[in-house]
């Protein structure tokens, strides 16, 4: 019952996969929607466009969501992270959309609906709310028709995994020896060294510093920094610089009465049928005083309603299918229709309630219809001020810029380039041939927060070698640690010859002098948390003990050391998990998967334009 939903025959699959695969794809659009009606091309996919609009209506919710959650931390490379993976999404679904249609996949409205009606996200007192669900959808920036078709492609490139999924199998003894392997327990103890509480047992002579630095020269240069000076216009400061009066205001209000206007909404239930004989009959049923409800949970095939006894809550035009809406929208509150075909079949439609629309009154709104004015004239004056900005830059100097403009010249910090102190945007064009070479003003760079400003070289730190007496300090700091870890990894290597020798009285004064004590942690699975999980890792990466005890010395990281003490090892005759099948089962489809996105790539002629992202 949702809008732009079209059922399709599922097809078999009547051709391999490999096969599918090595063909010409023909690509259709992913969402049977026209992008390519303006602007730039951002990837091209077997001659298929995704364009820059495209593009950004899926990036900016991601980028907004990421940015309110890591605010300050948000950087010009979690941005640029951000864009490849969705535009290697886009790409990837376009990939698997052609795919699915070679193989005959579709998905039903039933289905779509289904999932759609499942969702807690549109759920008000535990029943889907078809307002709620609409205002959610208005919140993250789509409509209706763009979410259920992205949706519909989803699940229909879902049956591609499905079907891998149908055809992944593991042998029995292979799934009862991983079961083995995975409930196995070890029982062990270990003894951990950490370089740093060691640095006061070496001493690092002078001479080797020194022989570091010669050796290592070209490791100790410090690269070549700019300071730049830039004005900057932002939507934010020239949105407070706007002042609002009534009558503008009012106006404003007047014009834009739409926002601020709540549609008719309707309360309807249904019971969706097969046959126009059997509706008349429910009709009938009904005339005679049948329940409603009852009736719809008897006879419905609408599964998303059904249960609640047809129930489809309050909502407004443009969200059901053309001849349902009308219907409804024709009729009394109270009222049971005649029957009522559609794409899904045969409806009898009882309206429950009307909730008639209404313009919410001026001063109800004026704070968001001042904020909504201010920043609508902030947008004009940032488009326009930029294409001052832009004719100045290309003609005077960055003060005369700064100004005319009424602008603050501001000065940055020395940055490199492979700096993350400023936006990647902000630091190609300083390091652009024509600002770092030339020296004249950038062209005015787009930044987020609606920002655009205009650069120029201040100046310059060439790259130098730095001396001796710079890094001596931070060469010790290294040569020291490296030492101690040697020292660890000897005591470490002595205690584990000991033990293993027998020699257990030996290998406790070596543990005494150097203030070594067992850390017992008995019996464990892989998944413990008793010790740190690459410890346990190396525990179990151990071969068996025969009749003792095993020790090895093993190394954790660049600092840290152990002595493993393996005891024991047992293994449970439990029969293998379903759980464990199911993961094995789901590990081999996704593997099978990934073969075959990889595949379609390799195929597929790809062109793809990361300057435009």
């Amino acid at each position: 019952m949702l809008s732009s939903i079209k059922d399709k025959t599922k097809g078999p699959i009547t051709i391999a996969i490999v096969v599918l695969i090595s063909l010409t794809f023909v690509i259709t659009a992913l969402y049977g929607i026209d992008f390519n009606s303006s602007g730039s091309v951002v990837a091209n996919v077997d001659g298929e466009e995704i364009s820059q609009k495209e593009f950004l209506s899926e990036f900016d919710p991601k980028k907004r969501q990421l940015q309110q959650d890591l605010a300050e931390k948000y950087t010009a490379e979690f941005d640029n992270m951000l864009k490849q993976s969705t535009l290697e999404s886009m790409i990837n679904r376009r990939l698997l959309d052609q795919l699915a249609e070679n193989m005959g996949h579709a998905t039903t409205a039933e289905e779509l609906q289904t999932l759609i009606q499942s969702n807690n996200l549109f759920k008000v007192d535990g029943q889907f709310s078809i307002e709620r669900y609409k205002k959610l959808l208005a919140l993250n920036g789509y409509s209706d028709v763009k979410y259920e078709s992205t949706k519909l492609a989803e699940l229909t490139q879902g049956q591609i995994k499905y079907n891998l999924l149908d055809s992944a199998f593991v042998t029995p003894s292979a799934l009862k020896n991983l079961q083995a392997l995975n409930d196995q327990q070890r029982e062990f103890s270990y003894i951990q060294l950490n370089a740093d509480n060691y640095s006061d047992k070496v001493k690092v002579a002078a001479e080797s510093v020194k022989d570091f630095y010669d050796n290592q020269k070209e490791s100790f240069f410090e690269p070549q920094k700019l300071k730049v000076d830039f004005v900057e216009l932002s939507l934010d400061q020239i949105s407070k610089t706007i002042q609002v009066n009534d009558d503008e205001l009012f106006n404003f209000y007047e014009d834009e009465k739409e926002r601020f206007t709540t549609e008719e909404e309707r309360q309807a239930q249904h019971i969706l049928v097969d046959s126009e004989q059997q509706a008349k009959q429910i009709v009938a049923q009904l005339n005679k005083g049948a329940d409603f409800a009852k009736l719809a949970a008897k006879h419905s095939q609408d599964t998303g309603s059904k249960d609640a006894g047809g129930d489809l809550g309050f909502f407004t035009l443009g969200v059901m299918t053309p001849e349902f809406e009308a219907k409804v929208f024709s009729m009394k509150a109270g009222e049971v229709s005649s029957p009522v075909k559609t794409e899904f079949g045969y409806h009898v439609i009882k309206l429950n309630a009307i909730q008639a629309g209404e313009i919410k009154p001026f001063e109800s709104v004026r704070d968001d219809l001042t904020k909504l004015y201010q920043q609508t004239k902030a947008q004009k004056s940032l488009y326009d001020l930029t294409e001052q900005l832009t004719n100045l830059a290309y003609e005077v100097s960055l003060e005369e810029v700064a100004d005319q403009m009424s602008l603050t010249l501001n000065t940055s910090d020395f940055f490199t380039q492979n700096s993350a102190q400023y936006e990647q945007k902000f630091v190609d064009a300083a390091f652009s041939d024509v600002v770092f070479n030339k020296g004249e003003n950038s062209e005015p760079i787009e930044l987020s927060g609606d920002k655009v400003v205009v650069l120029r070289v201040k100046e310059k730190l060439a790259q130098r070698q730095k001396s001796f007496d710079e890094v001596k300090g931070e060469i010790n700091t290294h040569l020291t640690t490296l030492l101690a870890k040697t020292f660890v990894d000897n005591i470490a290597k002595q205690i584990t010859e000991l033990l293993t020798k027998g020699d257990n009285e030996a290998a406790q004064a070596l543990m005494n002098k150097n203030q070594l004590q067992w850390n017992e942690i008995g019996w464990i699975k892989r998944d413990s948390d008793k010790a740190d999980v690459v410890i346990v890792n190396k525990v179990f990466a151990l071969p068996k003990p025969n009749s003792s005890t095993t020790y090895s010395a093993q190394s954790l990281d660049k600092r840290q050391s152990v002595v493993i003490a393996l005891s024991k090892v047992k293994t449970s005759n439990e029969a293998p998990s379903s759980a464990l099948k199911n993961s094995l089962l789901n590990f081999e489809s996704d593997e099978m998967f990934k073969s075959i996105l990889t595949t379609l790539r390799k195929n597929a002629d790809l062109e793809i334009f990361t300057e435009r992202l």
